[in-house]
């Protein structure tokens, strides 16, 4: 029993010190961190910069179609004797507005998405009866503001 005990205390002993070795030789592979007074290891920190990221045109068109339409049929403008006739019809229609808008030739770096996002806030806001509303929209959906500009790179 005591040769067992004395076995058992040898074997985890040993691990301890391979595991210590593991450590030491990841740290030196990955370049060594700094330790705090406590004896842990910082990590780096991650910071988010301005950079705009771009997204494709077509991708963005086809985010501007289903918020639009989605806003349509909460507003009832979608069916038999509305605005549109049929979901599909309205995706046709304003897909083809919305990509007028937004083809290459006029967001030649594609769309930021930054600005995507708060015209698709703008879409999802606006008030079905409210007039205002609509300009909000319309102003935060400008294809001058959604393009990135020439001086910026997509990410």
């Amino acid at each position: 029993m005591i040769v067992f005990r004395s076995l058992i205390g040898a074997a985890c002993f040993v691990a301890l010190f391979a595991c210590n070795r593991d450590r030491a030789q990841r740290d030196r592979e990955l370049g060594e961190r700094p330790e705090t007074k406590t004896g842990e290891t910082k990590t780096g920190e991650t910071t988010v910069t301005g950079a705009h990221v771009g997204v494709s045109n077509d991708a963005a068109i086809g985010r501007l179609v289903a918020a639009r339409c989605a806003r349509e049929v909460a507003c009832k403008n979608v069916g038999a004797d509305k605005h549109f006739t049929t979901h599909e019809v309205c995706a046709k229609e304003v897909r083809a507005t919305t990509a007028s808008d937004l083809e290459a030739s006029e967001c030649p770096r594609g769309v930021d998405a930054k600005e995507l996002d708060e015209c698709l806030e703008a879409i999802q806001k606006e008030s079905c009866t409210n007039p205002i509303d609509t300009i909000s929209r319309l102003a935060a959906c400008r294809t001058g503001e959604l393009c990135l500009k020439t001086e910026e790179r997509p990410r």
